[in-house]
């Protein structure tokens, strides 16, 4: 072997090959003989040395799925003079299969005719195991990807696409074979959806920056047929691990629920649910918005406040769906007489509010009047009940002068409340002296009023049931509080309660309430005697259980908790009879003192209910801090939830909170079959409102 043969074999060897070598006899392959070299020979599972095999012997070793189709490309390659190039498989003595590559050429003898084939084969097992798992691994993303609910796109580095997902494909409505090649930008064009205008792509971003960003909150998608669907995606670079970038991949979901429940959701912050006009929050920005532009240009603008009169006897007597109807129909009838510069918002329960932009004051004068004789020649029919209702207005100047919103409110609430004590269904303009004149009004009306009646004992206890829902067999009420004047009419609470507030007597008339329905459970206990329409006790003779309000002030009245213990031992009561029911606002705000007071009533046995619960801001993240029994959740919730998802699914998160912690539910506001069906199928434990029970007059 000279040396040039020798560096031939060493190049040879060290690349991992060897000579393949096999004789043709008379141009029949299977006649022939295969010579090994050594390395050759290990490569079929002989020894490792120099030999000459049959090649039907060295055909037995070869794959029996494989000897065709390389006895055919060897004779082919005879029959042409040509070239080869064959993989194939051999099985080892042990069982074990490698994987082999022959690529070889058709040598001729001196007369032409085809007499040896030689060429190199080389063990390519493990590049067709690399092959085999690469291929797997690809088809193992392919399915993932498939199986992932996002639309998923891969683009090269000039943006075309080369491979979409299922979801992409059904989002998009671009088939794969469709779209690999076309630009992202067609496969999936991206639009404002305020204006419809294009918006410059995620993936083009991406390729250009060389990093991950993400899209429009207010992106919209435009499928093949047209259809336009909200979306998120987030386009990424892909890279070898050198760094080169190969392209983009978008990831993209349908959010088309989720932002129109997050709109809704951002409607309902700024609106009333009942009548579809701003909440007072809202109203209250666009006042100080006016107030700020007034004091920039000097531009006049008006302030009405609408407080409706005798709405309360529609309520009364129809109940509050009549009285729900009627404010939603005086919505609509208001909104028509608004200017596109006004704004009408619902401030309370039947309080509305009107700013008159860029409104003179003798203008809003004649815009004030259109809208009282608009409500007044109105007339409202509920089933067999007729009602005519007016309307008190206050109205207030908006101009450089004016301090604040706060102000501003208050003065149009103040002449609202004298117009009310003028005669009602009147117009009053606020000036400085009224404020003076109302707030002493108020003092010589109620101070005294309540006084008296404390005194007296002309307050008047009514209970409103609280009925048992999935089998609870309670007997559960709440005590109302009347006040009954010289003439022994009965007056509703809101009408002296906000004077009791802001003179600090609602101590006074919560102790009052306290003795009183002790002194009703010891009568009640001492004669056998029930009160028409209340209910008698369960099986087992179940004592019933009172809700008694407490206010916040008396919460921080460190001598309340000795006051009760001493009515339950002057009565003979049993604390457990008594639920006390506290604000959820109320509670918050007095945080320490009414765990103090609820722990220490707790240890009696006393049970405490937790009022308009939902409410506040922070609801959930107090609720452990405080020992309650009950949740009343809030009845602006509970009011049309029959036709109202959100408030559904925000009452069942309450309920489901509720019942977690060990904590029972009531549902206020239930006025109607429909809705105690909801909040029955719900899991509500307990409901109140007219449709399972009017309030009754309680007698000692």
């Amino acid at each position: 072997m000279d040396e040039h043969e020798l560096r031939s074999r060493m190049a040879i060897e060290a690349a991992g090959m060897a000579v393949w070598d096999a004789t043709v006899v008379n141009g029949d392959v299977m006649a022939g003989v295969v010579h090994w070299p050594a390395p050759g020979a290990a490569m079929v599972g002989l020894a490792a040395r120099e030999a000459d095999q049959p090649f039907a012997q060295f055909l037995a070793l070869v794959h029996e799925d494989d000897r065709d189709a390389l006895l055919r490309a060897m004779r082919d390659a005879v029959d042409a003079a040509g070239h080869y190039h064959v993989g194939y498989r051999v099985r080892l003595a042990g069982g074990q299969v490698r994987s082999l590559r022959a690529d070889a050429t058709v040598l001729r003898d001196a007369q032409g005719r085809p007499h040896r084939t030689l060429g190199l084969i080389r063990d390519i097992t493990d590049l067709v195991e690399q092959e085999r798992l690469a291929s797997e691994r690809e088809c193992m993303a392919g399915v993932t990807l498939d199986c992932i609910g996002d639309g998923v796109i891969a683009t090269d580095q000039h943006g075309a696409a080369r491979y979409l997902n299922r979801a992409a494909e059904q989002l998009t409505g671009w088939t794969r074979q469709r779209a690999v090649g076309r630009d992202v930008g067609e496969v999936l064009p991206l639009i404002d959806e305020v204006g419809g205008l294009p918006l410059e792509h995620a993936v083009y971003k991406c390729l250009l920056k060389r990093e991950a960003v993400g899209l429009s909150a207010h992106a919209m998608m435009v499928t093949r047929d047209g259809r336009r669907v909200a979306v998120e995606d987030t386009a990424a670079p892909i890279r070898l691990a050198n760094g080169d970038m190969l392209g983009a991949v978008v990831v993209f979901r349908d959010v088309t629920h989720q932002r129109a429940l997050s709109s809704q959701l951002s409607w309902h912050a700024t609106h009333d649910v009942l009548t579809g006009l701003c909440n007072r929050r809202e109203f209250e920005a666009h006042v100080a918005h006016a107030l700020h532009a007034s004091k920039q240009d000097d531009h006049t603008h008006a302030l009405l406040y609408i407080d409706l009169d005798r709405f309360k006897l529609v309520n009364d007597t129809a109940g509050h769906a009549a009285g729900d109807a009627l404010l939603q129909i005086l919505a609509n009838l208001l909104q028509g007489k608004m200017r596109e510069s006004d704004v009408l918002a619902r401030l309370g329960g039947d309080e509305l509010g009107a700013l008159l932009g860029y409104c003179q004051l003798d203008q809003a004068r004649l815009i004030a009047e259109e809208i009282r004789q608009l409500i007044k020649g109105f007339r409202f029919v509920w089933d067999e009940h007729s009602f005519e209702i007016g309307a008190s207005i206050g109205m207030v100047e908006i101009s450089a002068d004016s301090k604040s919103v706060s102000d501003l409110l208050v003065a149009a609430d103040e002449a609202c409340y004298l117009a009310k004590d003028q005669g009602r269904n009147r117009i009053h303009v606020y000036s400085e002296s009224d404020a003076v004149l109302a707030r002493r009004h108020s003092e010589m009306m109620w101070v005294p009023r309540l006084n008296d009646a404390i005194q007296h004992d002309r307050f008047a206890l009514y209970a409103m049931p609280i009925a048992g829902l999935q089998g609870n067999r309670l007997v559960h009420e709440e005590i109302l509080l009347r006040l009954k004047d010289a003439a022994g009419d009965v007056i509703r609470p809101d009408r002296f309660i906000p004077a009791a507030e802001r003179y600090h007597m609602m101590p006074l008339l919560d102790r009052w309430v306290i003795r009183a329905v002790c002194r009703h459970i010891a009568a009640r206990e001492r004669g056998p005697a029930r009160e028409p329409g209340a209910a008698g006790p369960p099986a087992g003779g179940a004592r019933p259980m009172f809700s008694v309000n407490l206010s916040g002030p008396s919460m921080n009245d460190d001598k309340l908790h000795q006051f009760i213990i001493d009515q339950f031992v002057d009565h003979s009561v049993d604390p457990a009879q008594l639920c006390f029911e506290i604000t959820e606002t109320a509670a918050i705000r007095n945080l320490p003192k009414a765990q103090d007071l609820m722990a220490r009533l707790k240890l009696l046995g006393c049970r405490f209910s937790l009022d308009d619960f939902g409410s506040g801001l922070s609801s959930f993240g107090y609720l452990r801090s405080l020992p309650v029994d009950f949740l009343k959740i809030d009845g602006s919730f509970i009011r049309g939830i029959a036709a109202n998802p959100v408030h559904r699914a925000m009452v069942e998160a309450i309920h489901k909170v509720g019942r977690v912690i060990g904590i029972q539910t009531i549902a206020e506001f239930v006025e109607d079959a429909a809705t105690l069906d909801v909040v029955n199928n719900i899991g509500i434990d307990y409901a109140q409102g007219y449709a399972v029970g009017r309030e009754r007059a309680l007698h000692a």
